[in-house]
């Protein structure tokens, strides 16, 4: 699409503006150490000083398109201020992902408190990193900042990086090497689908990129919370800030976002006051905000191209006091509507669905015993949809689906399990956390276990809804236990991201279980060693379920329709 369609279709999703955007400038603002960050500004063709609405971007190719998505705000009275991040575009400095930023931010507000153009109504907003740069300065903000925008990025970083000790290869392995910073001959298209295939992972950035990059590292080698990476760096912090807000925000994100499990954790974490005045928006959309595979979503794009309503609806009212006419709500997937709600996760009611030795999914167990099959590392199951991905986001990364996709048979396949209800009588929508507690037991000293739940329709198409994986070593917790023994029997817990979701009548709730979910998650090998140093893997496992009363079953947060 080009800047001229990102203007068009902007506008398009609003009213009529007063204003033209009357010219821009560049200004280098000075941070404390001296380095200067290119700053450009947008101002309304009427007027002195305005409320700024103010983001700060580290990617320079998204420069034109930013500036014509939310131009069309200063159409509407508002100056509008993008920062290149430092190191990127034309800022000055060394481009270091999320070192710098903390400062920076604090550096250019109170810089952008200090304008004569600015009324004394300031507003962030941005998506993704530039999520980030608003999440990292939260806490300490100038007077001037009434609000916040914050869009598709969570502060749980640890746990969007590792699902129980599992490694997310597809965000991280391909975000690493698209903004390493170091150039190569290779495409970062072919840099990232080169560093799938060499292991052990450690040694991915120095044989395709002759360097090791700082960040890749601690990401593959710090596998536990309790390291002091996590706890002695801006990790801690980021999870920590939501609880310190002290002014009202909107959060959004997208049941198809990789970003989805971080952004409902900074939710919950906002304090009574600050939660009561903000608002949480989640839509049926992937990272860029659009839909993914064939279902329909009617009324997806309420909010505007890129939630740009939104954002005119938001800052008209906390920036120039307008009455407050955006809400709260989330859209549930199956049911076709948004559902308005005064907090997440609503009230629900825990139903339990037991997994048995006939491959039934029901809420009287029907059969005791056990399933078993075997896993083999060099044959991984291979990802098809979810949410905790990115890959999908550059051109030629990978041919695999995101989102709310088509689901196989695997008839082909003796190592995926599945699990299926009867026919459901009538709708059920869950709306929350999923979960699914395993009782298993492998011949491998470590193994993992994944679940993905799906519906499948009445003409036999099955969709996924959500997903989870485990290795037995770090479930719960994340903290590596070597106290696992081979052929131990062990419960798992698995607790999915949440969703909002209604099955339909006529409809299956199905249940696949597996060892393997590649490249969405790192391929185990079977032992207890770190992922990140094993070489090809030889060990193939047997890997056991155990369905009576207490073993497998399925926990679904149902709501009543209202």
């Amino acid at each position: 699409m080009s800047e001229a369609e990102f203007y068009d279709k902007s506008k398009k999703s609003l009213p009529k503006g007063r204003y033209t955007c009357k010219n821009k400038v560049v200004e280098f603002v000075p941070m404390r150490d001296g380095v200067k960050l290119a700053t450009t500004i947008y101002f309304p063709d009427k007027g002195e000083e305005w409320p700024v609405l103010f983001t700060r971007n580290p990617y320079p190719n998204n420069k034109t398109v930013l500036e014509a998505i939310y131009t069309p705000l200063v159409e509407h009275g508002y100056c509008l201020v993008i920062q290149d991040c430092r190191g990127t575009g034309e800022s000055e400095g060394e481009w270091e992902p999320f070192i710098n930023e903390r400062e920076d931010g604090i550096d250019s507000l109170e810089w952008l408190s200090k304008q004569l153009w600015m009324n004394g109504n300031i507003g962030t907003f941005g998506r993704s990193y530039s999520g980030f740069t608003q999440w990292i300065v939260a806490d300490c903000l100038p007077k001037e900042v009434k609000t916040m925008f914050i869009e598709v990025f969570g502060v749980d970083r640890f746990s969007q990086i590792y699902m129980n000790g599992m490694f997310r290869e597809d965000i991280y392995t391909s975000w690493a090497f698209a903004n390493s910073g170091v150039k190569s001959e290779l495409s970062i298209a072919d840099l990232y689908k080169k560093a799938l295939e060499i292991l052990p992972a450690n040694q991915r950035d120095k044989k395709l990129l002759g360097t090791e990059l700082p960040f890749y590292q601690h990401y593959i080698k710090e596998c536990s919370e309790d390291s002091s990476y996590w706890q002695d760096s801006i990790w801690k912090n980021l999870k920590e800030i939501p609880s310190k807000i002290k002014i009202p925000i909107v959060i959004t994100g997208g049941w198809a976002d990789h970003h989805l499990d971080g952004t409902m954790y900074a939710y919950e974490q906002l304090n009574e006051e600050i939660k009561d005045r903000s608002k949480l928006i989640i839509g049926p959309w992937d990272h860029l905000g659009n839909t993914t595979g064939k279902l329909q979503y009617p009324m997806s794009s309420k909010h505007g191209f890129m939630n740009i309503h939104a954002h005119l609806l938001w800052f008209d009212s906390q920036l120039k006091g307008e009455e407050a006419k955006l809400e709260s709500e989330v859209y549930v997937i199956g049911m076709k509507k948004w559902e308005k709600l005064k907090t997440w996760p609503p009230k629900s009611h825990q139903t339990k669905l037991f997994f048995s030795a006939d491959y039934g999914l029901t809420d009287q167990l029907s059969k005791k015993g056990s399933v078993s099959f075997d896993y083999d590392p060099k044959n991984p199951v291979m990802t098809n949809g979810g949410s905790a991905l990115l890959a999908w986001i550059s051109p030629g990364f990978t041919n695999l689906p995101h989102g709310f996709t088509k689901q196989e048979d695997y008839e082909d396949r003796n190592d995926v399990l599945i699990f299926k209800s009867e026919p459901i009588g009538e709708a059920l929508t869950v709306m929350g956390k999923i979960s699914v507690k395993l009782l298993v037991s492998s011949s491998a000293e470590d193994t993992a276990f994944t679940v993905k739940v799906c519906e499948e329709f009445a003409n036999g198409d099955s969709y996924n809804i959500t997903d989870g994986i485990t290795s037995i070593c770090s479930n719960k917790n994340g903290t590596h236990s070597n106290s696992y023994k081979k052929y131990e029997k062990v419960a798992l817990d698995i607790d999915m991201w949440d969703i909002a979701w209604q099955f339909q009548v006529g409809s299956k709730i199905r249940i696949d279980v597996s060892s393997s979910n590649f490249p969405m998650y790192h391929i185990h090998s079977n032992t207890k060693k770190l992922w990140s140093t094993v070489g090809e893997s030889n060990i193939i496992a047997k890997q056991t379920l155990y369905c009576d009363i207490d073993g497998c079953h399925l926990m679904l947060p149902t709501v009543k329709e209202k």
